[in-house]
């Protein structure tokens, strides 16, 4: 018992402090995101972002088969949108004091919580044990496994861009 307290205690103690903040972040907007609020695309896309550019500059600069890894990534991406719409599909919207609005939901919490617990895992594992970044098959599971948590994100945004251009429209 003492060992495994003695790893997890390594394992959060060699965390980068960005790391801490960007959950921090996270559970932030998760929390804000379960009441009402107005619609912001551009605060929408913050996390997608940060997530696939971490997810990029890794694939890029540490893994042996990056062809087949980024292939595997943008295939699940889009896999993991679909999914997000599947999730978001009783997504409401209404207008208030001319303010595009979007009911509360725990989903973006669970997705951005899952999302981030994947990647920190997915990483630790890497730190732990560098050698999987030459094997190809753990390659192929980090790009489904990142790709499609990272595509979770954009249902939220797909159906809040539709909602906005029928206000315009």
């Amino acid at each position: 018992m003492t060992a495994l307290l003695t790893i997890i205690v390594q394992i959060l103690s060699h965390t980068p402090v960005w790391v801490w903040i960007i959950l921090l972040i996270l559970i932030k907007r998760g929390i804000s995101l379960q009441t009402d609020s107005p619609v912001s695309l551009a605060k929408s896309f913050i996390m997608p972002i940060i997530f696939i550019l971490w997810g990029l500059d890794t694939i890029a600069t540490k893994f042996h088969f990056p062809l087949y890894l980024l292939t595997t990534y943008l295939l699940c991406l889009v896999l993991g949108a679909c999914a997000s719409l599947y999730l978001y599909r009783n997504k409401r919207f209404y207008v208030q004091n001319t303010v595009l609005m979007q009911t509360g939901s725990k989903i973006p919490l669970c997705i951005m919580m899952s999302n981030f617990s994947i990647k920190y895992c997915l990483n630790v594992l890497l730190s732990t044990h560098s050698s999987l970044y030459s094997v190809l098959s753990f390659n192929i599971t980090y790009g489904i496994i990142s790709g499609f948590t990272v595509g979770l994100f954009w249902g939220g945004i797909i159906k809040s861009s539709q909602a906005k251009a029928r206000l315009s429209a």
